[in-house]
């Protein structure tokens, strides 16, 4: 089973096994990596039949172009309820409105705006400025959101411009952070920010921008003729909004550091470092993060508090909270672990690897399955994390990096998953 779940996750086989052994023994053989393989297996099967296909009697490529129908079949439904809403808005606006009221309970630690406000006249984004025919930053503050101005500037400005801004963070303390409400924007409706948007969409292929240091989510315009764009803005806005939550639970936890404006400026480049290791596998943050959000009752109150609480942990679950949006949508509650395996041939049905499958009409062989593994290498790292000899080896290094790391780089988020 250990070599199933190997080609699930599509890794070397002989150090995947490897790795197994350690955590197995670390954890007194617990066998979650066969456990684990068998759901995979059996709850694939079940989403096949609820397809309406034969789960015997079905092809890897049958079941990739059924799963990209169902999911432009769910983003009619969708796109129908919310422009019950308001018909004639555009849909970058009715998706705004609907993230709004779904997030209305959603906070985050987050830069304040005066602060970036100052960052951006420090070191102002010329290229920017010229793109959105404004002549001084000031003028550019006065009508656009510093999280809009901010987040499209990362991404159209020079690595040099980059580097200047990142190091301004490096001076910035926990006093310049504030507790607010994760905001949702849209830019402005100008044939300047109509072009720009173009260009935005087409460098990041998402009509989703997040500033993390702000707090704040862009919903950009949307292109005309692509199939299926509403409910895919919707997944990854959502996902967007966990890895803010993600990001700011870890400045508040970094309150407590010396080099505090150091380790912002470095979780900001992506440079990152580990919190934990648990029998050779580093544990980034966004897994500490997701094991309290399931595991609320072993919440080390002792470590977090009272920086961190329970409520700053938890995490949106995607896929529940859009079938609040339509019924139908319930179909992909608990799929984002669900793939199905032909020989090494696999078909993910994570609805964010479907949803990007299906937005871009991606041939079967050129289909991604890169959510379906992130997500079950989490919950391989979950379930080991889980048994108490682990779990009581991470709480000790949590303990003793918030304590004793007064100096120094300290631990950074780490967004991206590592195999």
């Amino acid at each position: 089973m250990s070599r199933s779940l190997a080609e699930y996750l599509g890794v070397s086989n002989s150090s995947f096994l490897y790795n197994i052994r350690l955590l197995e023994k670390a954890s007194s053989d617990p066998s979650v990596d066969i456990k684990l393989a068998l759901e995979i297996d059996s709850n694939s099967k079940s989403l096949i039949a609820r397809l309406g296909l034969d789960p015997s009697d079905t092809t890897s490529e049958e079941l990739y172009e059924d799963l990209k129908t169902r999911f432009h079949r769910d983003n009619i439904l969708v796109q129908k309820r919310m422009n019950e809403i308001d018909e004639n808005a555009s849909p970058s606006s009715i998706i705004a409105v609907n993230l709004k009221d779904l997030t209305s309970d959603k906070d985050c630690f987050a830069l304040k705006h005066t602060v970036v406000k100052r960052q951006l006249k420090s070191v102002p984004p010329k290229m920017l400025l010229k793109k959105l025919g404004y002549r001084s930053i000031d003028s550019m503050l006065k009508r656009e959101s510093s999280a809009v101005i901010l987040s499209s500037a990362l991404l159209i400005e020079s690595e040099t411009w980059k580097q200047q801004y990142y190091d301004l963070y490096k001076k910035i303390t926990p006093s310049d952070f504030e507790t607010r409400k994760i905001e949702i924007f849209e830019p402005r409706k100008t044939k300047n920010w109509q072009n720009l948007s173009e260009i935005l969409v087409n460098k990041t292929n998402s009509t989703v921008l997040a500033s993390k240091e702000l707090g704040g989510l862009i919903i950009l315009p949307m292109p005309k003729n692509v199939n299926s764009l509403i409910l895919t803005t919707l997944v990854f806005a959502l996902d967007q909004i966990n890895q803010i939550r993600i990001h700011s639970v870890f400045c508040k936890l970094s309150q407590v550091k010396d080099s505090f404006g150091q380790i912002i400026a470095s979780a900001s480049e992506g440079k990152t470092e580990h919190l934990a290791l648990l029998a050779g596998q580093d544990i980034p943050w966004h897994i500490i993060q997701k094991f309290y959000d399931r595991f609320t009752e072993k919440f080390p109150i002792e470590i977090f508090e009272p920086h961190v609480q329970k409520e700053n942990i938890n995490l949106i679950n995607i896929e529940e909270t859009l079938s609040r949006i339509h019924a139908s949508l319930e179909f992909w509650i608990g799929s984002s672990n669900c793939a199905y395996k032909d020989k090494t041939e696999v078909v993910s049905f994570n609805i964010k690897d479907v949803a990007i499958n299906a937005v871009n009409n991606r041939t079967y062989k050129d289909r991604t399955v890169d959510y379906f593994r992130e997500s079950v290498w989490s919950e391989m790292l979950l379930r080991y994390i889980s048994q108490s000899s682990l779990e009581q080896s991470m709480v000790n290094q949590m303990d003793s990096k918030l304590l004793e790391g007064q100096e120094g780089g300290g631990f950074m988020l780490d967004p991206s998953l590592e195999f």
